[in-house]
């Protein structure tokens, strides 16, 4: 993964990863345009998989349709990435562009903050919290299966049983020979 660190050290500016739609036209233009697809977007330029290959160094005009958002760029071709991919640099885009791209970009921003803040969340639930939030999950279900004895034939006896202490206790008291009964509420309609 060097070259992936040799990248981010080269970019101006942090890409973000989207979705969206691009229109490639060669310059000088023959009036024939590329359909591509959105990788990512920064400031400085976009990744896009188009369905014929671009030449690196290539010029050329590119429509970018980000959600509701649209600007056009003249670009570069400045890296291939496989067989469908280029890395493009914007090299001309006018003011108006410019302020439209940089909101797109601010907004994909929050996006990746949020996402991140959430997977940070996620990797310090370490296992031996998800153990103990596990065990009370169990806890609460072997006791629901004691008050409502109806849920015992809906849940597998095995998804109960539990090699913990409390578990054991809840279990202990129940009576095997005995027959669930169903859980009945009458209501009077007519009183």
């Amino acid at each position: 993964m060097p070259h992936r660190t040799a990248d981010k050290e080269r970019r101006r500016s942090p890409r973000f990863c989207c979705g969206g739609h691009a229109q490639i036209t060669r310059l000088p233009s023959e009036g024939i345009f590329l359909p591509a697809t959105i990788r990512d977007l920064s400031l400085h330029g976009c990744c896009v998989d188009t369905a014929l290959p671009i030449d690196c160094g290539t010029r050329a005009e590119i429509v970018v349709r980000v959600s509701a958002s649209s600007f056009r760029a003249v670009g570069e071709v400045r890296a291939i990435r496989g067989p469908s991919g280029a890395g493009m640099e914007f090299v001309h885009l006018s003011a108006g562009g410019q302020g439209l791209l940089a909101d797109l970009v601010a907004e994909l921003a929050k996006l990746q903050a949020v996402v991140n803040k959430l997977m940070a969340a996620r990797r310090e639930m370490n296992g031996e919290a998800f153990r103990e939030q596990l065990k009370a999950r169990r806890l609460q279900a072997a006791m629901l299966g004691t008050r409502f004895p109806s849920l015992g034939s809906a849940l597998p006896e095995d998804s109960l049983r539990e090699s913990s202490e409390p578990d054991q206790a809840a279990s202990a008291g129940k009576n095997p020979g005995k027959e669930a009964q169903p859980f009945v509420i009458t209501v009077d309609l007519f009183g």
